[in-house]
């Protein structure tokens, strides 16, 4: 299973496990919510149910030890048990467009079966709603201590949150538990008759309840209450929950009273089975939909169309009718092929259009970013000009300045041939070293001619290869993912190690923009700013290429910029200060506490910031020492 899946389940409280099939059995009839490993398995439980076996199979519990983990809230393993299952991405809303309230009415109504996360662009924690057949319980982790919050104050926190929520769409598995060898297994198990009065369910999961619940008790209850989960892999509706005197019905089922037949016991000969009415089937594949409704009323004509085509359906459940039931199966079946691709067909159209309101967005941002670099580009030609009309010395059309040779300037990372060796194959340990150097190009394209241009006297690409910041940028691409590789340290530095085999270019002296606490936008400048093909930041980087040492100045502005940018971009992995002399005491103590995270901090990855509950950054330190760099902090 996921580490990060476990690291939270063995946070629970935990009691030995043993006894196999037995003890499961024995926590079923405890209606036991939370997890039990044996023999490397995990099995995920919810109301004594279970609902996922993850690492193994069922059969691995049998005649075993193990733990036993409870959850503090029953809503944790169902959460779990479908994310480490995974799902689909249905949609995503911003709260300010579509509230929680409002969307979580829906999906309930439409016996959703997945979970919400509200949790981009979100600073105060992690907020998940997990639904089953539209029950749903509320779960959220708050601030820096990840304080755990459930039912009625979690959802009212995630529903008065600003962010950006994602319907998942996941399924549920539910997991029969063996029954135990015995020496009995031959002999036939007795018969067990329902006691209590006609009508009355068998089944153990039912709730006992001496009236219905009223419909403002039943709202609350179907948000918070952990939802029974049937043998059928549902669990009761919101709006009609099942009793001890009454059966377990759909909500969809006529509602009419009971006949005299269904009212009297079921005295037919014994071995003849009950055939299940053909109904069932149809309202079990309704209600196990995880199509996301649209949460706009204005494209609802869908929704009401397989309304009313369920409403229909219903209406041709009447006892008096079944004879007819052969004659109209054609045209039924017409009907619903055609209700069927009408929704296909609204939800394909609902697809599209959010896709058009992304790329309207994306492409005012694009426009943004094209105004501020014509706007920088203006800059550097006046600045070009005025080093032209004032330089002496050399002929002035033929010397630049050295900010202008970096802020003009970018490099990228090339292969002669992606089939002999790159750092995604050397990442996986498929290539060495010599076939990936060898095979990898460190280019550079800049902004003017090259030809005949000198940089502090000396030729231009004389002044780049002697740089820091080329060097730098060369050690990083080729030299620190083998260090990574060669000292085990993958896991402890998986952000860097994950983006450096994402470089597509480096940029020398750019410009990050970002947003403030207080939502005026900010400037920051890098060194060196390593991007994506997307051109999304995943490395900076500043130089201190100076005899002074790194100071505790020099960290505390590095870690301010970094956070803003990682704030504002989820793919910042890493931060870099370089130093061609060393760091001093307070430079090293601002490292210790950006990344310290407290005394009770769980972080595992190594010289972390952390920004939130699911997102920071690597803070590293090189040092350069006779043309070789080597990284101090982490250390490696």
């Amino acid at each position: 299973m996921d580490a990060r899946t476990v690291e939270q389940i063995t946070d629970w409280d935990s009691r030995p496990f043993s006894g196999g099939f037995n003890a499961l059995r024995d926590l079923a009839d405890a209606d036991f919510s939370g997890a039990v490993k044996a023999s490397g398995a995990w099995l995920f439980m919810l109301n004594g149910r279970g609902v996922g076996v993850f690492d193994g199979e069922i059969t691995d519990f049998g005649d075993t030890d193990g733990t036993i983990f409870e959850a503090p809230h029953p809503s944790l393993p169902l959460l779990l048990s479908m994310q480490e299952r995974g799902g689909k991405t249905q949609a995503k809303y911003y709260t300010n467009d579509t509230p929680l309230a409002e969307a979580s009415d829906t999906l309930a109504s439409k016996n959703f079966t997945g979970y919400v996360e509200l949790s981009e662009n979100v600073l105060s924690g992690d907020y998940y709603v997990v639904y089953h057949a539209g029950r749903s319980m509320t779960a959220a982790y708050v601030g820096e201590s990840e304080k755990l919050l459930t039912g009625d104050e979690a959802f009212e926190r995630a529903n008065d949150e600003v962010g950006i929520y994602e319907v998942v769409a996941a399924d549920v598995d539910i997991i029969d538990i063996p029954e135990p060898q015995s020496s009995a297994e031959s002999e036939p198990e007795p018969t067990r008759t329902p006691t209590g009065g006609a009508g009355q369910s068998s089944d153990p999961t039912t709730e006992t309840s001496e009236t219905a619940p009223t419909a403002d008790q039943s709202t609350a209850e179907d948000r918070q209450t952990p939802p029974p989960v049937t043998d059928e892999g549902e669990t009761a509706r919101p709006s009609q929950p099942a009793t001890r005197s009454q059966p377990v019905q759909s909500s969809n089922m006529s509602q009419s009273p009971p006949s005299d037949t269904e009212s009297k016991p079921d005295q037919r000969p014994a071995g003849e089975t009950k055939e299940a009415p053909a109904t069932f089937s149809d309202e079990q594949q309704w209600r196990e939909t995880t199509t996301i409704p649209s949460l706009d009323p204005e494209k609802s004509s869908a929704s009401k169309s397989r309304e009313s085509g369920v409403k229909q359906r219903r209406s041709a459940r009447n006892p008096s009718q079944r004879q007819g039931r052969s004659r109209g199966r054609t045209a039924s079946n017409q009907t619903t092929e055609l209700e069927t691709e009408l929704v296909a067909r609204t939800e394909q159209l609902e697809a599209l259009q959010t896709k058009l309101k992304s790329t309207e967005v994306e492409r005012d941002e694009l426009e943004k970013e094209r105004d501020r670099l014509q706007n920088e580009l203006d800059e550097l030609r006046t600045e070009l000009e005025s080093v032209r009309q004032n330089s002496p010395g050399v002929a002035a059309e033929r010397q630049i300045t050295p900010q202008q040779a970096f802020s003009e300037t970018n490099l990228f990372v090339r292969y002669g041939s992606k089939g002999k060796g790159t750092l995604a194959d050397a990442a996986a340990g498929e290539a060495d070293r010599g076939a990936v150097e060898s095979n990898l190009k460190l280019e550079h394209h800049t902004q003017f001619d090259v030809e005949g241009i000198t940089v502090d006297g000396k030729e231009y690409e004389t002044f780049l290869h002697e740089s820091m910041e080329y060097q730098f940028v060369s050690w990083l691409v080729v030299d620190l993912l083998y260090e990574i590789v060669d000292t085990d340290h993958q896991r402890g530095l998986k952000d860097l190690f994950d983006a450096i085999q994402e470089i597509d270019r480096a940029e020398l002296h750019g410009v990050l923009a970002a947003e403030n606490e207080d939502g005026e936008e900010r400037e920051m400048r890098f060194d060196v700013i390593l991007r994506d093909r997307m051109g999304n930041p995943l490395i900076v980087a500043n130089i201190n290429d100076s005899r002074d040492p790194a100071t505790g100045e020099m960290l505390g502005s590095l870690v301010d910029a970094s956070s803003d940018v990682a704030t504002a971009n989820n793919e910042l992995s890493a931060a870099f200060q370089v130093t061609r002399s060393f760091f001093e005491p307070a430079a090293l103590e601002t490292t210790e506490d950006a990344t310290s995270g407290g005394l009770l901090t769980r972080e595992k990855r190594e010289s972390f910031v952390k920004l939130s509950r699911k997102r920071g950054y690597h803070l590293c330190l090189v040092e350069s020492r006779n043309g070789e760099f080597h990284l101090t902090v982490p250390e490696l």
